[in-house]
């Protein structure tokens, strides 16, 4: 009889080594364990994963190059294993061989397309501007297949039925009598889609175009989904508008990707769905919500630029002041297309009440109001008071604003979800509440907002009444800003710590029930916009007591109660009333139920009503389209500073400095100035028609870890070469002819031949690859010897920041 022995571990080489390879492997020793994988492979060539722990180890010893060649050995072996693929494409990164990454995360991603760590790499890589392959992609992302504003041929005679009566609600280009005559043409069996294309054309191009930015909104949800305040204003209007068609008027919507600054369409059923995802719960790890986060973040990494209808209207019913490169690419817009730019002024907070705010808001919200006035057309805002706050700001600053420019559009709107409700109890329970046993406190947690008043309040009249005779004060928002001696106070006192509860991520539905069960509503704001809790607590017929702060009559007209702003024992007495004098809270409610919302579609017709109208003033003016503007004049011996502005308060002639560049060559501005993209970047400067021969003042600034030679141009014609050391900085002093400055604009074009990647140093954190920086310019009259010498003298003494804000004193 054969005995059979079992075979050791040791008398097989390939599983000898590979156990000596992990062993070296587990303990570190890398550099041992890369030459026993390798000879194991030498042997067994076929073992994909063990191609993968070689590739690991090579890795990690320093040889890339080769790593990569034994991760493409795995994926070649087993091409249906993402993983290979994955970490070759990280590997390649690294390399900064940018483009095989690319294909090799699409390749992980179409083997595995719930992968959202390949779909945000993805979105880094297009982002900065690597070519994706979008036929691919669009195989694994469903919403990036979906075509924007492609003609659909209809199916059926009711669709194009559907169609027609839509073209004749939306436009007044395509006559009854035709419409009627296409549709029994169509029940006859006649083919008529294509005149009805052709008529949809027509009417396309009669209507008035409205391009609305969402920026703002993509931007919010990035770290949350809730919408409110703003956020519930542009979903709410854009909503309205998209679901119904408006007459006259063709609606689309755009994001402005800050990576790659410029404006991307999002297709009208991508904003639609996140409006809807977005109201329906705060919960961010929601795996429906985040895939549709992912796609749209491919979507406006991958898709082109938007080329905007010539003429059309941007505007942006959020804020912008956070994007320090909006305004350049407005300027492109306009240049190009003819594009009009609208926005809508919320509030003036961080300019009127700056110490409700955080000092880089502040400076970043000064920058775009000085920037604001010289961009555009036309303002939309949300209250006299605001309106009233805004003129003040534009006289201040020495901007010329008709106020007959500034339309008003009142957020008094239905913000009830009836479609929404939920069981009351569930609510309660959820917070442990019970119906008329607190006050409901909606607001941003943050200073302003007068959570401290509030708060003082509920002590006095713990004294006066005892602590269990008091409703629960129940403070329902977001975090915001200088906001941490809330919740100390929140914490410490024996009072407030019984009686007060602070909660944010509440859904509509359960927020819909809180304002229903609570005793009354309360809002003590030192200053707004508007108030939007206001109205929403109106819209549930809820008693509401108000500060008389800013635009908060307005909000509340006269079917609230009232209190002097900063008056705290007139906020106590009224709180004191309104608790425990039914009869009168009954009666403030009967006044409240008086209040009667718009519908959100009410206030969007009433913005398309405005646009049209300023529109049909444009084009009676001979002014379809909005001219280019003119390169900002420069005053004679100002320093001008390119970096962004870090100013806390406003003074009269404040400019933002950006507004001299032009083109897609540059960075946002910095603390210190501005850095040029790859291609450079170009400076348009007009000269005082008298100022005669200049002085040209330029300061460059040295990458932080690659010298360069850069070449400085005026008028197209190459002037200076030099080398530019690293972290260097240059001044350069140059005379300009009248003749280098055709019409009276100086061009000055300013190209590095080197540009570094900073998300190297920065470990991603800053994706921009950059050329050469620009710290400020000055020019003065050749002959200005005064000028001339404080311009040495600030650079010869580092002093120029004393140079800029004496020159900005005078403005």
């Amino acid at each position: 009889m054969k005995i059979l022995k079992r075979r050791r571990v040791s008398d097989d080489p390939v599983k000898r080594l590979l156990t000596e390879a992990d062993r070296a492997r587990d303990a570190g020793r890398h550099a041992d364990a890369a030459p026993a994988y390798a000879a194991a492979l030498e042997l067994a060539p076929d073992l994909a994963p063990i191609w993968v722990q070689y590739a690991h180890m090579l890795k990690d010893i320093g040889r890339a190059d080769e790593a990569v060649e034994a991760y493409r050995r795995a994926t070649q072996l087993n091409p249906d294993d993402p993983d290979p693929f994955y970490h070759l494409a990280h590997l390649l990164k690294r390399l900064r061989r940018f483009e095989d990454a690319a294909e090799a995360f699409l390749s992980a991603l179409e083997l595995n397309p719930g992968q959202g760590s390949a779909i945000a790499e993805l979105t880094t890589l297009a982002g900065r501007g690597i070519a994706i392959d979008e036929a691919r992609l669009a195989k694994v992302l469903p919403r990036l297949r979906r075509p924007v504003h492609t003609p659909r041929r209809a199916d059926s005679l009711g669709d194009l039925k559907g169609r027609m009566h839509s073209l004749l609600a939306r436009s007044r280009a395509a006559k009854t009598a035709e419409a009627q005559g296409l549709i029994q043409a169509l029940a006859a069996g006649v083919d008529a889609a294509e005149r009805l294309e052709s008529l949809e054309a027509e009417a396309a191009g009669a209507a008035t175009h409205v391009v609305f930015d969402v920026s703002d909104l993509l931007g919010y949800f990035d770290n949350a989904r809730l919408p409110t305040g703003i956020q519930r204003v542009q979903i709410e209007v854009i909503t309205a508008l998209l679901t119904e068609p408006t007459p006259g008027l063709e609606v689309r919507i755009c994001g402005f990707t800050s990576g790659r600054d410029v404006w991307v369409e999002v297709p009208q059923e991508v904003f639609l769905s996140l409006a809807e995802l977005a109201l329906v719960s705060g919960e961010l790890n929601d795996p429906v919500w985040e895939s549709a986060l992912y796609d749209l973040k491919l979507l406006l990494a991958m898709s082109p630029a938007l080329a905007f209808p010539r003429g059309a209207y941007l505007i942006n019913l959020g804020t912008s002041w956070w994007l320090q490169n909006y305004f350049l690419h407005v300027r492109r817009a306009r240049a190009a297309y003819g594009v009009r730019y609208i926005p809508f002024i919320h509030d003036l907070i961080p300019i009127m009440t700056p110490e409700h705010c955080v000092k880089r808001l502040t400076q970043d919200f000064i920058s775009w109001a000085s920037g604001v006035f010289a961009h555009a057309d036309r303002y939309l805002t949300n209250s006299e008071a605001s309106k009233r706050d805004f003129l003040a700001v534009a006289k201040r600053l020495n901007a010329q604003v008709d106020p007959d420019d500034v339309h008003v559009v009142r957020l008094d709107a239905d913000f009830r979800k009836p479609a929404a409700d939920a069981p009351m109890a569930e609510s309660l329970a959820r917070y442990g509440l019970t119906e008329n046993g607190f006050v409901l406190f909606v607001s941003t947690i943050e200073s302003r907002k007068n959570h401290l008043a509030a708060f003082a309040a509920w002590i006095e009249l713990a004294r006066k009444h005892g602590v269990e005779t008091l409703p629960t004060l129940v403070c329902v928002g977001n975090r915001g800003w200088l906001n941490d001696a809330v919740f100390t106070k929140a914490a410490s006192d024996p009072v407030l710590r019984e009686k007060v509860m602070m909660i944010s991520g509440v859904s509509d539905p359960d927020l819909a029930n809180l304002y229903r069960a609570c005793r009354f509503t309360l809002y003590p704001s030192t200053y707004e916009g508007w108030g939007l809790p206001v109205t929403e607590s109106l819209c549930y017929g809820k008693a509401a007591l108000l500060s008389d702060s800013s635009s908060l009559p307005e909000a509340g007209g006269d079917h609230v109660v009232y209190f002097p702003v900063g008056d705290q024992e007139a906020l106590v007495r009224e709180l004191d009333r309104l608790m425990f004098d039914d009869a009168w809270r009954a009666e403030v409610e009967t006044k409240a139920r008086a209040f009667r919302p718009r519908p959100w579609r009410t206030l969007g017709l009433e913005i398309a009503d405005q646009v049209r109208a300023w529109a049909a003033a444009d084009t009676t003016a001979g002014a379809a389209e909005a001219r280019p503007l003119a390169p900002a004049l420069a005053e004679p011996g100002r320093y001008y500073w390119m970096r962004r502005i870090v100013e806390t308060s406003i003074a009269p002639g404040m400019t933002a400095t950006e507004i001299f560049r032009i083109g897609d060559g540059w960075w946002q501005p910095d603390d210190w100035g501005v850095w040029t993209k790859a291609q450079g970047g170009t400076l348009a400067v007009t000269l005082p028609a008298d100022l005669g021969p200049a002085r040209l003042y330029l300061g460059l600034r040295g990458l932080h870890e690659t010298a360069l030679k850069y070449t400085l141009s005026i008028a197209g014609s190459a002037i200076e070469t030099r080398v530019l050391e690293t972290g260097g900085e240059q001044w350069l002093s140059l005379v300009v002819g009248s003749d280098q400055a055709p019409h009276g604009v100086l061009r000055i074009d300013i190209k590095g031949d080197k540009v570094e990647d900073f998300s190297v140093a920065t470990k991603g954190a800053d994706p921009r690859v950059a050329g050469v920086g620009l710290i400020g310019f000055m020019v003065c009259a050749e002959d200005d010897a005064v000028a001339r010498a404080d311009m040495v003298d600030a650079i010869t003494f580092g002093t120029l920041s004393d140079l800029a804000d004496r020159y900005l004193s005078k403005a």
